[in-house]
């Protein structure tokens, strides 16, 4: 029997789609590699975000072919898309797969108590500095009869949380005649029985509709948990990135969502040093982190993709300037995360058990519907178990908690 190792480099929507490809090989008779013999074949899937996406793709290629140079090498993902006869002129690469966007989907998620759902791909915002747009193409939603079979599937398999994922979530249904909308998909999965929790992975400020808003106030199952890009808090550079917002609309929009939605957490992205950013343009992105006061903030330094309009652009940044940057907001962001973690001592909370945690076998960890870690005392047969908590301390970037109420 033929072995083969699974690789997935980038997004939740990449790890959706190597789960698909996983299925796919396993059904066809293939194996999965274990550590005490090198497979028979490697399957990267790649990501093309960011430059170190790009060097860290090629970096696990080369990797797979020293460590077997008999292995075939499968390479597909995000950077095949633009730079497939690059990749292919490497040797040692057998073979080279440009995606299929909505492949036959999946049964369950390989080693995750959290399911990931595919349900849109591609993105028309062509934002100035994203490459996705050029590689992922135009937006396409997946049909919704497929989305609830799929995730009726995914449920009868034990999973009590789905993630719906895409290149542009808040695009869902626009392709379509009548128009969908991504609040039509979580109606229809609220009636799944056995599904305890839909999540968002992350959603344009411009796609927070007032129905969306209305149903995650309203719904049981809809996490409390958005993932809303910034990108900058300044106004002059969210124009030349080609971002739908002004820095009040992105503010009054989380104002709005924290006033009508209790204890809902928001994380977010920055982009640091785009080109053209002054001090000035900085501090007003450290400004507007600050009065949002998110959960968690991912950082990214602004690195240049060609074939984007921001490739062109001039005023480009030094890197040590962006690294400071980078530090400093970091700064800011886990002051912001610690303000945030505080209201939530000595509460109650639904925490989803997702294993033991990692650096610590005699905690477990688990994440509540609002998107805070939680470790608990290590508990046989808790897997995959939604418990009842009570929050007492902050350790690092988690809440340690105690059991209550779980008979």
């Amino acid at each position: 029997m033929k072995s083969i190792k699974f690789f997935t480099l980038g997004c939740k929507a990449n790890q959706y789609d190597t789960q698909s490809i996983r299925e796919r090989f396993l059904n066809k008779g293939f194996q999965e590699a274990n550590q005490r013999k090198p497979p028979d074949y490697f399957l990267i899937n790649t990501c093309t975000v960011t430059a170190a996406a790009d060097q860290k793709s090629r970096n696990t290629i080369r990797k797979c072919i020293r460590s077997n140079p008999k292995a075939k090498v499968i390479v597909t993902g995000c950077l095949v898309e633009k730079d497939s006869q690059a990749l292919a002129d490497i040797r040692g690469i057998a073979l080279v797969v440009k995606k299929s966007f909505f492949p036959e989907g999946i049964s369950s998620f390989s080693r995750h108590t959290r399911a990931f759902l595919k349900i849109q791909d591609g993105c028309s915002n062509f934002c100035t500095y994203c490459k996705v747009a050029l590689v992922r193409g135009r937006e396409r939603s997946k049909n919704l009869n497929r989305i609830v079979t799929e995730a009726r599937r995914l449920a009868a398999c034990g999973h009590k949380e789905i993630v719906l994922t895409g290149i542009c979530l808040g695009a869902y249904g626009r392709d379509f005649s009548p128009k969908k909308n991504i609040v039509d998909v979580i109606r229809a999965l609220e009636k799944i029985e056995g599904l305890l929790r839909i999540r968002l992975s992350s959603i344009e400020a411009g796609d927070v509709s007032p129905r969306l808003i209305k149903c995650l106030e309203g719904s049981r199952k809809l996490c409390r948990h958005l993932h809303i890009p910034i990108q900058s808090g300044d106004d002059h550079i969210l124009k030349r990135m080609n971002r739908k917002y002004t820095r009040q609309k992105y503010l009054d929009l989380v104002d709005r969502l924290k006033r009508d939605i209790p204890e809902v957490s928001i994380t977010t992205d920055c982009l640091v040093g785009f080109p053209g950013e002054t001090e000035k343009n900085f501090e007003n992105t450290v400004d507007l982190v600050r009065k949002i006061n998110p959960l968690k903030v991912h950082i990214f330094p602004y690195s240049r993709r060609p074939g984007t309009k921001a490739a062109d652009f001039n005023g480009l940044v030094d890197p040590k300037i962006i690294n400071l940057r980078c530090r400093r907001l970091g700064k800011i962001a886990r002051q912001c995360q610690i303000d945030f973690m505080r209201k939530f001592i000595a509460k109650k909370a639904a925490v989803l058990i997702e294993g033991r945690a990692k650096d610590d076998p005699d905690f477990l960890q688990g994440l509540t519907d609002n998107y805070l870690p939680v470790r608990l005392p290590f508990g046989p047969d808790l897997k995959n178990k939604i418990v009842n908590a009570r929050i007492n301390r902050i350790l690092k970037d988690d809440f340690i908690g105690e059991y209550i109420d779980n008979s």
